[in-house]
């Protein structure tokens, strides 16, 4: 008998009271497998954009970037700074001043004055990320919007390695890789940036590989103007960016990730803060997911296409179900072995120490950022903190949600441009 043959033989004379690791195999060792498989199959980085042939040898396209901001004074600058250093210069840059109070439409327009800017759109009240987006759209001279927060720098070969993916007429959109900026700030930023070379540069690979990337990000994102046009633009609420993105892919686009686009922004200092976000970005999610894009699990719906509903499903297990059996778990463990249960959680604790450890690994070597070493000593608290707050967090979000319609009452999102959405 081999070791393979061995494990499936063990793995089926599980009984009920022994499967102790059931939750582990079920929702932990996937969703870690299955990005090292992908790249053991490529064998190959992807080619870096300043090797790649010239962008516009047979494409020329006009390049639009668009920059929404609430209150953004203090930041608008730095970004403006870090696009006009791009190896790709010619686009234009196009600013909205979202209803702010503070002096960002003065410091914008001054910006437009010397020439770093092509124009500064300013509304009276505020009408949140995608109503701004779409006004600079209806001014914007692009092929190609750029959608970019004003809180975020870029590598300086960003925008061009962003505007390749574009040379597939296929591709309707295309986000880029994202870093922290404040990694060294907090405990709680170092633990970010584990996350996001996680979950984006080792995930997004991933869901690239088998073209189910499914949310271009509003922090770093580029859109095909044909497609923005054909699905209607953003539409209001929150999760702007995951739901254009879903409905670009059912109007037949391709998504693409690019590696090489690598933008880096701040990410919350303070775990109040981060878990507010978090909230929010899971809410969002579900009420996207299972309420405006539920007929995409139906298999008998007129439009079912397989590849969106493997994405709907990925979330409703890994994403849902893992949220809500794990605190089933617990009580499963603790009803069968009482005390002994802390030692079998530390035991899978320290498993999963390790595999975070290979796949941090794993990122550093893909992206080719010295990432393991100045990482490492934060991959405990990593490790815990996604384990025991985290699936908490996410299963609060996806109740209040389910009973509550939490995502009505965030104000992220102006209360008159939110509560006009049907779902």
């Amino acid at each position: 008998m081999t070791d393979v043959e061995l494990s499936i033989s063990l793995l089926l004379s599980q009984t009920l009271s022994s499967a102790i690791f059931w939750y582990t195999l079920l929702f932990d060792l996937p969703r870690y497998a299955l990005p090292f498989a992908a790249v053991a199959l490529s064998q190959r980085r992807e080619p870096s954009s300043v090797d790649a042939a010239p962008l516009f040898d047979n494409a020329p396209r006009k390049v639009s970037v668009v920059l929404i901001g609430h209150n953004e004074a203090n930041s608008i600058r730095a970004c403006v700074r870090s696009l006009r250093e791009q190896s790709f210069p010619d686009f234009e840059i196009v600013i909205v001043s979202d209803g702010s109070t503070d002096r960002m439409s003065q410091v914008a327009r001054e910006i437009v004055g010397s020439g770093d800017a092509t124009c500064i759109l300013a509304t009276d009240v505020r009408g949140g990320k995608s109503s701004g987006v779409n006004l600079a759209c209806k001014v914007a001279q692009g092929d190609i919007i750029i959608n970019v927060d004003c809180d975020c720098s870029f590598d300086r070969f960003a925008i061009e390695a962003l505007l390749q993916a574009f040379d597939d007429p296929r591709v309707g959109a295309a986000c880029g890789d994202i870093a922290p900026r404040n990694a060294s700030a907090t405990l709680m930023t170092q633990i970010q940036e584990i996350e996001y070379l996680e979950s984006i540069s080792v995930g997004k690979r991933f869901s690239g590989s088998l073209e189910q990337v499914t949310c271009c990000s509003g922090a770093f994102g580029a859109f095909r103007r044909e497609a923005l046009v054909q699905v209607g633009g953003l539409d209001v609420g929150g999760g702007e960016d995951l739901d254009v993105t879903i409905r670009m892919r059912q109007a037949g686009w391709r998504i693409a990730f690019v590696p090489d686009a690598l933008c880096y922004t701040d990410v919350p200092e303070s775990v109040y803060a981060y878990i507010r976000q978090r909230l929010r970005w899971e809410r969002d999610a579900f009420w996207l997911r299972f309420r405006k894009h539920r007929r995409l699990l139906n298999p008998f719906g007129q439009n079912f296409r397989p590849a969106e509903a493997l994405h709907q499903w990925d979330f409703a297990l890994f994403g849902v179900a893992s949220a809500v059996m794990f605190p089933v778990y617990l009580l499963w463990l603790a009803a069968n072995y009482g005390l002994d249960a802390i030692s079998i959680l530390v035991s899978l604790q320290l498993a999963l120490l390790v595999l975070d450890a290979a796949m941090l690994g794993l990122a550093s070597r893909i992206t080719g950022r010295a990432a393991f070493a100045r990482n490492a000593p934060f991959l405990p608290a990593y490790s815990l903190f996604m384990s025991y707050v985290m699936r908490f967090v996410r299963l609060n979000a996806y109740v209040d949600e389910w009973f509550l319609s939490g995502s009505h009452r965030d104000n992220y999102v102006p209360a008159k441009v939110r509560l006009l959405r049907p779902w």
